[in-house]
């Protein structure tokens, strides 16, 4: 369980909630498709539900980077100024 709580914390040591709602995102896609095969009795196709969870998953690693470099940068800035 400490891998998961890892991921799911930012720069900072907190949750986060983008972090939260990724993995929160991924479990639902899990389960939707589940329920799509079982009760509804659909076909599983491997093809589309794996282009579309690595879409989600890939922009949601996008946006979850590009604010971690934001965060980071905005850290040095700010300790540079301080030393300065």
């Amino acid at each position: 369980m400490n891998g998961l709580s890892q991921i799911l914390k930012g720069i900072s040591g907190e949750f986060e909630l983008g972090r939260m709602l990724w993995a929160f995102m991924g479990m639902a896609l899990v389960a939707y498709q589940g329920i799509d095969v079982f009760y509804n009795k659909q076909p599983f196709n491997p093809v589309e539900f794996g282009a579309g969870a690595a879409a989600i998953l890939a922009a949601g690693g996008f946006g979850i980077a590009a604010k971690d470099k934001g965060v980071a940068k905005a850290a040095a800035e700010t300790s540079a100024e301080v030393t300065s």
